[in-house]
């Protein structure tokens, strides 16, 4: 299996299956995205933001982005958003080689990622060095990538 990363948009062929996918299961996000995109309110076009695609043999089969973090007033951190990969290619590391792609180089831009996972993600995002948080609304995980004191 050659799992294919590379940027994409809410226009990139096979987005709105994956999209429809996503709704059946009950997850948004990729709603939200694409209502986000052809709204402009984002876009990930900010320094250090980008939305990727993991395609196999030309299917789309996941997503994710990274933003700087809308949710605190904080410079410096950057905000996991719309990770999804298609039911039949979990636990193939689809996810895993998204994550790492959005991470790549992230430090240039970011001294923590913030997300906000659902129950059911928790072990993923800790596998990956996310460290579980409580009492911080919108974050149930951050990964810190640099000493922020720099």
């Amino acid at each position: 299996m050659d799992i294919q990363l590379t940027s994409v948009t809410p226009d990139s062929p096979g987005f709105a299956e994956l999209k429809s996918q996503s709704m059946a299961e009950g997850f948004n996000m990729l709603r939200r995205l694409e209502d986000h995109w052809l709204s402009g309110l984002n876009r990930f076009d900010r320094p250090g933001e980008k939305l990727i695609g993991a395609s196999v043999n030309g299917l789309i089969v996941g997503v994710c982005g990274l933003n700087v973090d809308p949710f605190t007033l904080k410079n410096g951190i950057g905000r996991l958003r719309h990770l999804y990969v298609d039911s039949g290619w979990r636990k193939r590391k689809v996810g895993s080689a998204l994550l790492s792609e959005i991470i790549k180089d992230s430090c240039h831009w970011f001294d923590f990622i913030n997300t906000n996972a659902p129950p059911s993600a928790f072990t993923f995002y800790e596998r990956a060095g996310f460290i579980a948080l409580t009492g911080t609304e919108k974050v149930t995980h951050h990964l810190c990538l640099r000493d922020p004191a720099r």
